[in-house]
């Protein structure tokens, strides 16, 4: 994607649309806009080859959302995150579309999983810290988040809405992995090397 951004934005000064000053801020940009692009569309085609447009949309949503302040496990490369994404989303979907669980069970993994973000967020990873601001800041609005989700999975859960409430399940409880992925990761490398600031 950076490769791209780079042929892209060096178009763009050649013909003078960008200011040669600019240009590192704006293949960052860039390179974050078309990894957002390109993973929402692959997640798209997905739910599109799936019959399960909806359901992938409302799962990558809840999931995002969640993600981006209660933090967890990040992989070290964004192709690596890219494809952990292809991987994960088809699964999800698969699980929405073939497996069936109660609505009990569903309501016992979701309370699970919303404990231990609350208890747990905001997590860092190794590859994105947080400062003592952001911690407060993404630790309030990721615990917000949190609520928010846990009362429409109730809500879709009382008016009987399952497979919606199986969509919340999944994702929150899949933003839970990578918190609990993330929390151990960061355990084991300050046992590894105490002194070492994560």
């Amino acid at each position: 994607m950076e490769s791209v951004s780079k042929r892209i934005l060096d178009y763009a000064v050649l013909h003078k649309y960008v200011d040669k000053e600019q240009y590192e801020e704006y293949v960052y940009m860039m390179t974050l806009l078309l990894n957002i692009v390109v993973t929402d569309i692959s997640l798209l085609l997905i739910g599109i080859a799936m019959h399960m447009v909806w359901e992938c949309i409302v799962f990558w949503l809840i999931y995002k959302a969640l993600r981006k302040y209660c933090g967890g496990f990040h992989f070290s490369t964004s192709f690596r995150c890219y494809l952990s994404t292809i991987i994960m989303c088809p699964i999800v979907l698969y699980i929405i579309k073939f497996v069936p669980i109660s609505m009990v069970i569903l309501a016992l993994i979701t309370s699970t999983a919303t404990l231990v973000l609350l208890v747990l967020v905001p997590v860092e990873a190794v590859n994105k810290p947080l400062d003592k601001d952001e911690t407060i800041v993404f630790g309030k609005v990721a615990r917000i988040l949190t609520a928010v989700a846990f009362i429409i999975f109730l809500l879709t859960a009382l008016l009987n809405l399952y497979i919606i409430a199986k969509v919340m399940t999944l994702s929150i409880a899949s933003v839970t992995v990578f918190v609990i992925a993330g929390k151990l990761h960061l355990e084991y490398l300050h046992k590894k090397s105490p002194k070492a600031s994560v």
